[in-house]
């Protein structure tokens, strides 16, 4: 899938394989150096090895992030 692409299925909320989070979903970042923070996902950039997303974070600034990086929370 042509990057292009990839984001624009991202954005429409449809399932692609490999990607486990949904266009604006609440995460929390579990490692690295944004550990501990929270936002909301904006788009997927590539999925292998595995997915890597654009997080925007609560304080305005985004990040990239790999899937096993972050977990969904309710807000």
């Amino acid at each position: 899938m042509k990057p292009a692409d990839l984001g624009q299925a991202f954005l429409n909320r449809e399932a692609i394989p490999g990607v486990a989070f949904m266009h604006n979903d609440y995460v929390q970042v579990l490692s690295g150096e944004s550990v501990g923070s929270f936002g909301s996902l904006v788009t997927v950039l590539e999925l292998k090895p595995e997915a890597i997303y654009i997080l925007e974070l609560e304080t305005g600034l985004d990040i990239q992030v790999s899937q096993s990086d972050i977990r969904l929370v309710d807000r």
